[in-house]
């Protein structure tokens, strides 16, 4: 196909149809070019979502690391406080027996030491859930004789 028939060709379509055929074309390229803006601008839809995804779950992950490590720090302190509260009856048994063995084997108790006996053992009753043993020697003591004066 040489040029003058090429020329031919064309001047033999209508300015009618050259303008349908430019528009038809001209509307596919729109067409085109809007389908790829939308599609473009759902993909940055997806990915901000997706990156907000990531964040969220790295923060969960941050608060679940925090969190874990509350629960060991706590764990820790409860243990310590269950050993102190155990060395604690332990100390409060021994004075109350120490004071109540004294006090029997004096055959008396001084007012200002019963009173503080008192403390420690409802300390002990209250706090600790005190075994017999020690309440006998209590029920004991309760019963000699109290000398002396109440100091306030």
């Amino acid at each position: 196909m040489d040029t003058k028939s090429v020329w031919d060709l064309l001047s033999s379509i209508s300015i009618g149809t050259a303008i349908a055929w430019i528009t038809v074309i001209l509307a596919i390229i729109a067409f085109l070019c809007t389908g790829t803006v939308k599609t473009y601008q759902l993909f940055e839809k997806y990915k901000a979502a997706k990156d907000k995804t990531e964040r969220q779950d790295s923060i969960i992950e941050n608060h679940d690391n925090t969190l874990r490590e509350i629960n060991d720090t706590l764990q820790e302190i409860k243990t310590s406080l269950d050993e102190q509260k155990d060395v604690n009856l332990k100390q409060i048994r021994h004075t109350i027996v120490h004071t109540c063995e004294e006090a029997l084997e004096k055959g008396q108790i001084s007012i200002n030491k019963l009173r503080s006996l008192e403390e420690m053992y409802e300390e002990y009753v209250d706090v600790f859930h005190g075994n017999g043993y020690v309440k006998t020697l209590v029920y004991k003591v309760r019963k000699l004789k109290v000398v002396g004066k109440l100091d306030d």
